[in-house]
């Protein structure tokens, strides 16, 4: 059963279009992403060198400690609001973190989950899945991380919403729906959605 994310972008639905979906604004290879998640998961992976100018950020710094955390990076991408960032950060709430000031993109996924990138793997049928306040998640949509295209972390509470960051691009095909500028009010139980033409 598909899970909906919400992205709340200044860019219009034609620029997304153009740009084919959503992308981090530095942009890697899956297996980089891949290595980012398998450095925090043990038999712990090498730590991977990150394109600039990400290779000079605290992820950087990050995954070249010693023993790095998927929540550790969780948190990193939390907080970083830089254009040096390999992440697309998305939300199960279509308030989005209270963006309100651009448009709110609506997007279908088929996800599985494992809770710290370990164990049995569950499809996503519900944010909770997705939730946690003291670790994180590994999503991805295929059988297993290792044949996925689209995979990241996940995790924090559900409050309005859970940080789902994809450490891949989002195309476009992907994207349902979007909010016009001024339409999305936080905590609005209706919204005027249109339809995501691709």
């Amino acid at each position: 059963m598909p899970i909906t994310l919400y992205r709340g972008d200044t860019r219009t639905p034609d620029q997304i279009r153009t740009a084919k979906g959503f992308a981090p604004w530095v942009i890697t290879t899956p297996e980089t992403g891949r290595a980012i998640i398998l450095r925090c998961i043990v038999p712990r992976g090498p730590a991977p060198k990150l394109p600039p100018p990400a290779n000079d950020t605290s992820l950087q710094i990050l995954l070249d400690t010693a023993a790095p955390t998927l929540w550790d990076v969780l948190r990193n991408i939390k907080n970083e609001k830089t254009r040096r960032t390999v992440h697309v950060s998305t939300d199960t709430s279509q308030d989005t973190g209270g963006y309100s000031s651009g448009y709110v993109y609506k997007m279908s996924f088929s996800l599985n989950v494992q809770a710290l990138g370990t164990g049995p793997t569950t499809a996503v049928n519900d944010a909770s899945q997705l939730a946690s306040a003291v670790k994180a998640n590994v999503f991805f949509d295929a059988a297993t991380l290792a044949t996925s295209s689209l995979f990241g972390i996940s995790g924090g509470p559900v409050d309005p919403g859970v940080e789902v960051a994809f450490l891949t691009t989002i195309p476009k095909a992907y994207i349902t729906h979007y909010c016009d500028p001024g339409k999305t009010d936080p905590g609005s139980a209706t919204r005027p959605w249109k339809v995501f033409t691709q």
